[in-house]
């Protein structure tokens, strides 16, 4: 497999979580002109449904800006190929910081996926990946 695209995965969360904030601004735009005195010469229901709907699309977006990567910290663990992973190797592999690498192993912890290994680092605790 080929090796782990850091730049690809923050350039796709950073132009998630850009479209989505832009949809919202643009529908609370829409949906607030209806209260103008002089609202935009536009079709009040039609603004309203698009309003709503660049909303709604907006906080999709956005959520899935600021999921916590979960899948793709388990396509690392798998593709690495070792026994086990340390946080610190997810801050260097995802370029991510050290809570968000701590969020990870714990959410992973707690679904199955990493269990804690009998070895320990110099520094930090040995997660292993479940078979």
């Amino acid at each position: 497999m080929a090796e782990f695209n850091y730049n690809k995965f923050h350039r796709r969360r950073q132009m998630l979580k850009t479209t989505g904030w832009v949809a919202v601004a643009v529908g609370l735009f829409f949906v607030l002109d209806m209260f103008f005195k002089e609202p935009m010469p536009f079709n009040k229901r039609t603004t309203v449904f698009a309003g709503l709907g660049l909303l709604v699309a907006g906080g999709f977006l956005l959520n899935a800006g600021y999921r916590l990567p979960v899948a793709v910290a388990i396509e690392i663990i798998h593709q690495s190929g070792k026994d086990g992973i340390t946080a610190s190797e997810l801050v260097h592999l995802m370029r991510v910081d050290r809570l968000t690498a701590n969020r990870i192993i714990a959410v992973l912890m707690e679904k199955g996926f990493l269990k804690s290994s009998s070895r320990r680092n110099d520094a930090e605790e040995v997660f292993d990946a479940v078979k």
